[in-house]
């Protein structure tokens, strides 16, 4: 099940915005403080552990003198079979359903409103079926690998542990007494993690082919290390932010989704890859493309390098005025000219051209000109 359509009123920064979503990947991109956040954030708020009041009640609506809550609306389709067995078990209405909607419009779960086909759903446990629905997942910070973690820290499941337990994860390792043990089977198992991570990061990260991660235990403590061309050990820590971030993020929703059925989550990431250099961006669209074959993707980003013009249609730009935070669907139009204007991209702020490159300045009224040039170039 997916999200296919999301209504949003008097929330932050948005009065009134409506926002169909790809099944796959969108991409909110704009300025700062342009409201993309702000989107992001109202799709969390759905979730019943979010307290939806008059404090996140955009302030020039006509809700925010009445001291009502945003109203958020979630058009959900793509049901499974499972999907839909278990909505039929709690009622009758979801028998040939292929998308409905639920409207939250308060803090408890009496604000939350079922509707079906225009009809709304009376007597229906809304609590189950918000059980049914994908799992939406916000992720703004990402927990940083570290050099170290202690044995006890790992089994005690401390949330700071969480991106070093999630490398194990993928490494094969859900055992962690094996790898602390000081035997032939230890080491074997630690080696054997240290493969499997370095396979899953080369496919990833093509700026350093030759990275490799080695796994040490001395004592009670886990040690990270990292080698790469220079064949030189050193730590997470001593590695470049980008690299650092960029590892995190690609272990914690690698082991996230590990397990996962298709459309179990929606994620929601806010400017992922903003320490990356371009080419580390690039890299990160794949590893966003992987992720969206069995699950859907929302983030926001402010570089054009975070976008993959492939698909054109997935891209959104966000737009702020006094009437609040608005959206363009086609901001690929005319060239991507929208986009670039509103993030202020512009050619001569691009020095990297081709020995070759051939840059025209064509007059206002090009017509003529260029009737004239596609001439010379017949000839």
């Amino acid at each position: 099940m997916i999200i296919s359509k999301i209504d949003v009123r008097a929330f932050k920064s948005i009065l009134e915005l409506s926002l169909s979503l790809d099944p796959h990947i969108n991409v909110l991109i704009g300025a700062n403080e342009s409201g993309k956040t702000n989107i992001l954030k109202s799709i969390e708020a759905f979730r019943e552990k979010i307290h939806l009041d008059g404090s996140l009640t955009c302030q020039y609506s006509n809700q925010y003198y009445l001291a009502k809550a945003p109203e958020l609306t979630m058009e959900f389709s793509g049901l499974s079979k499972e999907n839909r067995r278990v909505l039929m078990q709690l009622s009758e209405a979801f028998k040939d359903v292929e998308h409905f909607q639920i409207r939250r419009d308060g803090p408890t779960l009496k604000d939350y409103h079922l509707t079906i086909n225009g009809n709304k759903v009376e007597s229906i446990d809304i609590s189950r079926v918000l059980h049914v629905l994908p799992k939406i997942l916000y992720f703004a910070d990402i927990r940083l690998l570290k050099n170290r973690v202690d044995y006890e820290n790992l089994i005690a499941n401390q949330p700071d542990c969480a991106t070093e337990r999630n490398l194990l994860k993928i490494g094969g390792i859900d055992t962690y007494e094996v790898i602390f043990e000081d035997t032939a089977r230890g080491r074997r198992a630690l080696e054997e993690a240290s493969r499997i991570i370095t396979e899953q990061l080369r496919r990833v990260w093509s700026q350093e082919p030759s990275i490799e991660v080695k796994l040490n235990v001395n004592g009670r403590a886990l040690y990270i290390d990292f080698s790469d061309s220079t064949t030189v050990f050193d730590t997470p820590e001593s590695r470049s932010l980008g690299f650092r971030w960029y590892l995190s993020f690609y272990v914690n929703f690698l082991a996230q989704t590990f397990e996962a059925q298709a459309n179990e989550f929606i994620f929601l990431i806010d400017e992922p890859g903003i320490h990356l250099h371009p080419s580390g961006q690039k890299d990160l669209v794949k590893v966003l493309e992987d992720l969206a074959l069995k699950n859907q993707v929302i983030y926001t980003t402010h570089s054009p390098f975070m976008i993959d013009r492939q698909f054109p249609e997935r891209v959104v730009l966000v737009k702020k005025d006094k009437n609040g935070t608005h959206v363009d669907h086609s901001s690929y139009r005319e060239n991507w000219k929208p986009l670039r204007d509103e993030i202020g991209l512009r050619v001569g702020d691009l020095f990297f051209f081709s020995d070759t490159s051939l840059i025209l300045e064509l007059p206002t009224r090009k017509s003529g000109f260029l009737e004239k040039l596609k001439g010379k170039s017949a000839e």
